[in-house]
């Protein structure tokens, strides 16, 4: 009880924080939005482009591991071929564009695009 009396009691507490407070706090502020804030917007803007420019008969895999090509695309849903006869309907949100990347690269996302138009 004593030790905290005398925390209350000590002056340099009582005239307010240090002149270097805030210049420490704005600095740590702004490593926080650099270092975590701003590079997962930039992540959520890719995998969004992603999302919004699949094609049919490109292969993705989803976040659940699920490796397929696209059959149809709707404006949230797409189908996935995922096995012969096999279809299933997902959300677009739930292809992955690191896996994605991973097993098939980009230069599939290429290929992809251009046999669509062919």
């Amino acid at each position: 009880m004593t030790n905290i009396i005398f925390l209350f009691d000590n002056p340099e507490i009582a005239n307010g924080p240090s002149p270097l407070f805030w210049p420490f706090m704005l600095a740590g502020l702004l490593v926080f939005y650099f270092f975590i804030i701003r590079p997962q917007q930039k992540e959520q803007q890719k995998q969004k482009s992603f999302t919004e420019t699949l094609k049919k008969g490109s292969k993705v895999i989803t976040h659940g591991g699920l490796h397929g090509t696209i059959t149809d695309l709707e404006e949230q849903q797409a189908t996935v071929l995922i096995a012969p006869k096999t279809v299933v309907t997902l959300q677009r949100s739930s292809i992955s564009l690191e896996l994605t990347q991973a097993v098939y690269g980009t230069e599939s996302a290429e290929k992809d695009k251009s046999k669509a138009k062919a």
